[in-house]
């Protein structure tokens, strides 16, 4: 059994916690209160500068959307360009990264 991520639109905030610069976080997806999602946690760790921090919560909050967009993408493709063998790679390409992030199988 598969478990279902938490809906999006998910975003990126504050932590309170004191050894935490962000957190990613969806707004009214239980009785209207905010879950946290995921915190980006930095205690100084050697190579990764605040932009970089930053660049990898804005991937991570906008993981919903690009799933979203790819399922989307996939179903137009196979819909209006079957059978076309130059697109196959890229389809099964868009397919795997579908099932990594769904826990589906390939």
């Amino acid at each position: 059994m598969n478990a279902k991520h938490t809906p999006g639109p998910w975003n990126i905030g504050s932590s309170d916690l004191p050894v935490s610069r962000m957190s990613i976080h969806c707004k009214g997806h239980k009785d209207s209160c905010h879950s946290t999602v995921a915190l980006m946690v930095s205690r100084g760790v050697i190579g990764i500068s605040h932009d970089e921090e930053f660049a990898n919560a804005r991937l991570i909050a906008a993981a919903p959307d690009l799933l979203e967009a790819l399922k989307d993408c996939v179903a137009v493709m196979d819909r209006e360009l079957a059978g076309l063998k130059v697109i196959q790679p890229e389809l099964s390409a868009a397919r795997a990264a579908i099932a990594k992030a769904t826990g589906e199988p390939q």
